[in-house]
């Protein structure tokens, strides 16, 4: 009988624990939809989502390809209660190409991709001072990349001279 119950007891736990994964997953998605893809156009979006809770302090990580010919912007959208939020993006050899302001709604970079590469892209939310109820924020911070054909762009530059 203990078996059972303790067999029991782990079933329910670990099914809370996805159900909060997936309610956390869902509700970065959401925020994504709403949030995000506005702040990207006039770029089309790469189709990749990628998001995650953080809570002050985090870093991040991301290695992405970008085709050559192309128009991109990269951009971090975050919710407010997390605090400030730093987009970085690097070459191979680590040099930085872009680096965000502080204090930036909805950091991104617009560059274009003569050849194919890799950079990366890194995200770092501010540490926070202590607050008095000891309860730290969590919010969800999404990385959208859009891009766009260059040689479109540059005929719709010089259209609109």
């Amino acid at each position: 009988m203990k078996s059972l119950n303790k067999n029991l007891f782990r079933t329910v736990l670990a099914a809370l624990f996805i159900t909060i994964s997936i309610s956390g997953y869902s509700q970065c998605k959401n925020f994504t939809k709403k949030e995000g893809f506005p702040a990207l156009a006039p770029y089309t979006h790469n189709g990749q989502l990628t998001s995650a809770k953080f809570i002050p302090g985090d870093e991040a990580e991301l290695e992405m390809t970008f085709n050559g010919g192309n128009d991109y912007r990269v951009l971090i959208a975050s919710q407010e209660m997390i605090g400030d939020v730093e987009l970085k993006v690097l070459d191979k050899t680590r040099k930085v190409l872009f680096t965000s302001k502080p204090g930036q709604k909805n950091p991104h970079w617009d560059f274009r991709v003569k050849n194919t590469q890799q950079l990366i892209i890194q995200v770092k939310v501010a540490e926070m001072k202590a607050v008095s109820n000891n309860i730290v924020p969590e919010g969800c911070i999404s990385i959208l990349t859009g891009f766009r054909d260059s040689s479109a762009a540059e005929k719709m530059l010089k259209l609109s001279k």
